[in-house]
């Protein structure tokens, strides 16, 4: 049984460790690499926090649906009307459901999902909640998680309730 919790912190602390211009420009490279695959999509994005891949430029351009965290450990897509966003219990912004529209898994057609470590297999580890794990069980959406090829490890991720993904774009590479 892997240590995910080892994996996460090593993989974290990569991140963190690259500099600001990198993080930019890093960034910048994986939104160019993104943009094939949303074009003409309904996109299901996420709110850069911290050292993650800022997708900003993404979420603009697509007009992208964020993670609204409920409760169970579930989460749903909604889409900020006047991007209002509120503060969650994890103190991440999210829509604010009173002014956002829900969008159906259904209607995604491209999901973009952070992730703290990865592999070439196309696995993933997030945080460690499962809210997208669960979400992602059951949705025919293309699945496209990003980040920075220092947060790759060459060990298997996966355990029963690890959902992979379609694809994983860093700076460097496609997987």
């Amino acid at each position: 049984m892997i240590d995910k919790k080892k994996l996460r912190k090593f993989c974290l602390k990569n991140r963190d460790g690259l500099t600001e211009e990198e993080r930019k420009q890093y960034s910048e490279t994986i939104c160019e690499k993104l943009l094939p695959y949303l074009k003409g999509k309904r996109v299901f994005s996420y709110y850069p926090c911290d050292s993650e891949v800022d997708v900003s430029q993404i979420n603009e351009l697509f007009d992208a649906a964020y993670p609204v965290i409920l409760p169970g450990r579930q989460m749903d897509a909604y889409q900020p009307i006047d991007h209002q966003m509120i503060l969650n219990r994890y103190q991440m912004p999210e829509p604010d459901p009173g002014h956002s529209i829900k969008i159906e898994k259904e209607e995604i057609d491209v999901i973009i999902v952070p992730c703290v470590c990865f592999n070439e297999k196309k696995q993933r580890l997030g945080h460690g909640g499962g809210y997208y794990d669960r979400y992602l069980k059951d949705c025919k959406a293309l699945k496209i998680a990003v980040a920075y090829e220092v947060q790759k490890l060459d060990c298997d991720l996966a355990e029963e309730n690890d959902i992979p993904v379609d694809l994983i774009i860093t700076e460097k590479n496609t997987y």
